[in-house]
């Protein structure tokens, strides 16, 4: 039998959705009530937060192609010594323009597969964080000076090829860099990262006797200096925001432009 409406069992009903609203991004995970604060800023807003931009790779491939290119002239002409750097060649004869040369000549094919991993790494991140002035401008000029300083410890007929002293000087120049304007990041972190990223990926695991061991360490000094000579005036580059912020009531909200344009439809 049909029973009255009072005595009906009251099922819940469904709640109604809640309006659209920019939500609250917790620097860490989670989310926060609006009465919450955030304590830290949402690290994409930090320029060495921000994702590299392919295009910043530009110049770091132009330059390996070029280093591709001499290689291989030097590997179809072994016996002619036009681009290869001297101590004799360099300091006696005047020819300055090997300490450029002599960097896009390299022993064998493994050689020059050896240096362009990190010499694309190093070459995006100082172009894309940094700037042209980094990259290429302070890293070519950074790896001429380590070749000149390299031939001055060597006989006056040694050849030295290879960019292995530039890609040191750029990756020392990186860290330093790094370590002074990455302070989303307290010293602590970054002076670990620094430390363990060298041990692993520059100390060399086992020593090869053709291998200029004395450039390399010549290159991360001069890096290193050069990092430092430079620091006060050369600071992250800060590329274009990817979303809008608003700010309301002392709270940040962070809007994708997706979320924008719906907040704006009737």
């Amino acid at each position: 039998m049909a029973l009255p409406e009072s005595e009906l069992p009251q099922w819940p009903r469904p709640r109604p959705a809640p309006a659209l609203r920019p939500r609250i991004l917790h620097p860490d995970f989670g989310e926060e009530r609006e009465d919450d604060k955030i304590q830290q800023p949402d690290l994409r807003q930090h320029p060495l937060g921000q994702r590299p931009q392919a295009t910043s790779l530009r110049p770091a491939l132009l330059l390996l192609v070029l280093f591709s290119i001499g290689s291989y002239w030097s590997w179809m002409h072994p016996d002619v010594n036009h681009l290869a750097a001297t101590q004799r060649a360099v300091f006696e004869e005047g020819q300055i323009w090997r300490l450029m040369s002599t960097l896009w000549v390299h022993a064998d094919i493994a050689h020059l597969l050896a240096n362009s991993g990190l010499f694309l790494i190093f070459g995006l991140f100082l172009r894309n964080y940094f700037g042209l002035w980094a990259f290429p401008g302070l890293s070519v000029l950074g790896g001429m000076l380590t070749g000149a300083l390299a031939l001055l410890t060597y006989g006056p007929e040694t050849r030295l090829i290879g960019a292995s002293g530039m890609v040191y000087f750029m990756a020392a120049l990186w860290l330093f860099l790094f370590l002074r304007h990455a302070d989303y990041l307290s010293w602590t972190h970054r002076v670990m990262r620094a430390i363990a990223f060298s041990l692993v990926v520059l100390v060399p695991t086992q020593f090869e006797p053709q291998v200029s061991y004395r450039t390399h360490a010549i290159g991360f000094a001069l890096g290193l200096f050069f990092g430092w000579l430079s620091a006060p005036w050369m600071k992250p580059v800060t590329a274009p925001p990817s979303y809008a912020s608003i700010h309301h009531e002392d709270v940040e909200y962070q809007l994708s432009p997706t979320d924008v344009e719906e907040d704006l439809l009737p």
